[in-house]
C-alpha cells in the first residue's frame, strides 16, 4: 500500500532512507545529508512524503515536490519533483520501488502536472534502470552539483505530448 507518511512513521520513514543510502554506498556515515534524510518532519512540512507499507512496516519512501517550492531542486513551474526515494534493504528486489515510481507518475498526471523530474548519484544505476523502464530520459543540461565534487545527473519523463495539439 502506498499512501502519505503519517506523524508516527516519521522516525521509520528517516531510518529507512538513511539504511538504503548507506547500504547501497550513496552516503556516508559522516555525511551532513544524513540528517537531512533522518528529518522527515521537516520534508512533510514542505513537500509530500509517500511510503510503502505492509501492516505497519515501513518498506520504501519517496518524497514528491512541486516545482518552485523547498523540496524541489530542480523542477520548474508544472513539473512534479521526486527525490530521496528509498527501499528497506530487506524489500528490495520486491517491486517497491517500482509501485513508488508509479504513484509518483499518477500524482503528477492527477495534479496536471507536464513532466516528472529528478536527480540521482551517478552510482545508483539501479535506480536508473527503474526510471528508465517508466520512460525517463537523462536530461544532462539540468546535471548540478549541490556540493563541490558530488555531480548529480538529471532525468525527465514528459507527461504532455508534445507533437499532438492541445
Amino acid at each position: 500500500m502506498i499512501r502519505t507518511a503519517r506523524p508516527e512513521e516519521f522516525e521509520a520513514v528517516g531510518e529507512v532512507t538513511v539504511r538504503a543510502f548507506l547500504d547501497g554506498g550513496h552516503l556516508s556515515a559522516a555525511s551532513e545529508y544524513r540528517q537531512t534524510l533522518l528529518d522527515v518532519a521537516a520534508r512533510a512540512a514542505e513537500a509530500e512524503v509517500l511510503v510503502s507499507v505492509e501492516g505497519d512496516k515501513v518498506l520504501g519512501t519517496v518524497t514528491v515536490a512541486d516545482g518552485g517550492t523547498a523540496y524541489a531542486d530542480i523542477a520548474a513551474p508544472g513539473e512534479l519533483e521526486f527525490r530521496m526515494l528509498a527501499v528497506a534493504p530487506e524489500a528490495a528486489g520486491k517491486g517497491v520501488g517500482t509501485a513508488l515510481v508509479r504513484a509518483v507518475i499518477a500524482r503528477a498526471r492527477t495534479l496536471g502536472r507536464e513532466r516528472v523530474v529528478l536527480s540521482s548519484q551517478q552510482s545508483m544505476t539501479i535506480a536508473h534502470g527503474l526510471y528508465r523502464r517508466f520512460g525517463f530520459e537523462r536530461t544532462p543540461k539540468r546535471d548540478w552539483e549541490p556540493v563541490p565534487h558530488l555531480r548529480l545527473v538529471t532525468f525527465g519523463l514528459e507527461l504532455i505530448d508534445r507533437a499532438r495539439p492541445a
